[in-house]
Order: C-alpha cells, then sequence, then structure tokens
C-alpha cells in the first residue's frame, strides 16, 4: 500500500472508516479520515485496501477487486440502504434482517421467475438459493442440505419459511390434498411453543430445527419432517434481565 491510498481503517463507532495514507510507521499505518476527524493510527493488519469505486454496490462480494472484511461490509451497507437485502459471496447468501416490509420481493410472479434460473442470472435472493438445492437435488440424486445460520435477529426463522414457501409451491403436488399448506402451517405451530423475548429480537426461536423435504422419484414434495431440539438450556431454569 502507497502514501495516499484509499483504505479502511478501524472505527470504535462505525466499525471501519475510509480514509488515506498519511504516513508509515514501523508497525502501524496513519490513516486521515476522508471526513477530516482525527488521523487514526493503526496496525498494518488492520487496515484493509479500499474499492476504487466504492460507490458502486455489486451483486456479488466476489466481484469486488479487494475482497476483505472492510469492503465486504461496506458493500452490504450500501446494498442495504436501498432495500437490497441479499447479497452473494459466491455461492452462499448473505440476508440482512430489513425490519420492515418490502413490498414484491416475495410475490407469486417473483417465484415463477426463478425457477429453473441458475445462480447469477436473477437478482440475488433466497428463491435462487432453493432452487439451486432442488436442481442439483433432481439432477444428481442426491440429498442436498440448506445451512441457515446466523444470529438472534437476523431472520433465520423468516428465511426458512421462504425456502420451504418456495418449494413446496413451486414443486408439490406429490403428495395427497392439502400436504403443501400443511408443511407450511406446521412451523408457525411449533413456534408457538419455543419463542421468547431477547434484548435483540422479540420473537426469538428457542430451539433448533431439522426439516426434511420428502420428494418423490417425479421430483414431487411428498411429505416432510421436522427434528427440533432445545438450545440454551441454561433458559431453561434461569431468566436473564429484560428478556422473556
Amino acid at each position: 500500500m502507497d502514501q495516499g491510498k484509499k483504505v479502511w481503517a478501524p472505527d470504535s463507532a462505525a466499525g471501519f472508516i475510509l480514509g488515506e495514507i498519511s504516513d508509515f510507521g514501523t508497525d502501524t499505518l496513519t490513516v486521515q479520515p476522508m471526513n477530516g476527524s482525527k488521523a487514526i493510527e493503526a496496525p498494518y493488519d488492520a487496515v484493509y485496501p479500499a474499492e476504487e469505486d466504492g460507490n458502486k454496490p455489486v451483486e456479488d462480494n466476489c466481484a469486488l477487486m479487494y475482497l476483505n472484511e472492510a469492503t465486504l461490509l461496506h458493500n452490504l451497507e450500501r446494498r442495504f440502504m436501498q432495500d437490497e437485502i441479499y447479497t452473494y459471496t459466491a455461492n452462499i447468501l448473505l440476508a440482512i434482517n430489513p425490519y420492515h416490509t418490502l413490498s414484491g420481493l416475495y410475490e407469486k410472479d417473483n417465484v415463477k421467475s426463478y425457477q429453473g434460473k441458475s445462480l447469477g442470472v436473477m437478482p440475488p435472493h433466497v428463491y435462487a438459493i432453493a432452487d439451486k438445492a432442488y436442481r442439483d437435488m433432481r439432477n444428481l440424486g442426491l440429498s442436498q442440505g440448506i445451512v441457515v445460520s446466523g444470529e438472534s435477529g437476523a431472520g433465520k426463522t423468516e428465511s426458512t419459511k421462504h425456502v420451504l414457501r418456495y418449494l413446496t409451491d413451486s414443486y408439490g403436488g406429490g403428495g395427497t390434498g392439502d400436504l403443501e399448506s400443511r408443511i407450511l402451517a406446521a412451523n408457525p405451530f411449533l413456534e408457538a411453543f419455543g419463542n421468547a423475548k431477547t434484548t435483540r429480537n422479540n420473537n426469538s426461536s428457542r430451539f433448533g430445527k431439522f426439516v426434511e423435504l420428502h420428494f418423490n422419484k417425479n421430483a414431487l414434495v411428498v411429505g416432510a419432517h421436522i427434528e427440533h431440539y432445545l438450545l440454551e438450556k441454561s433458559r431453561c431454569i434461569t431468566q436473564s434481565d429484560k428478556e422473556r
């Protein structure tokens, strides 16, 4: 990194702040923030190179010239401010809870537009991940798994609902009667017995869920199995402040 080059320096409030290298030390760099605030002295390994055009968000973080913690977070922030809550990192989907309703994002017409499409053809979406898993199962003849992870309030439960709804709406019909609606109805029923209020989430799931969708030889949904297990057993005998 050269003097005058744009970099991301650590910041206690924002995580990282954009600046330019103003001086080199033995073990540290001095960075002058672009907003004119006080210069920051930080270790070399805590300063990351910045994109030349940092105001242009990309749908896949792998398209960034410099992929590091700072540029990834900045790209996610730029997309989030435009209500683009989904971003790829290769075939991994990063989702940010918008904490408000986004019209049109989960409409039926949107469901159809992702059917049979490869990752990257359509904008990032949980539907694209669900369809990729389904097509790999059908084409390879092997079971597929989707791992939905994140901290409290990140949107894991809602993302799982959207995956189930997409697969049952798109590739249901292998069972009898209203099988698809019963599969979708099982999730909120279970939540009624295992949700709590935490300092970060008013509707926090207190158990993990392992959901299996079963398909017939024609690759249509014929059933499901939901196995749940208790999280943080300490909550059974004690209650933290401001939690329910």
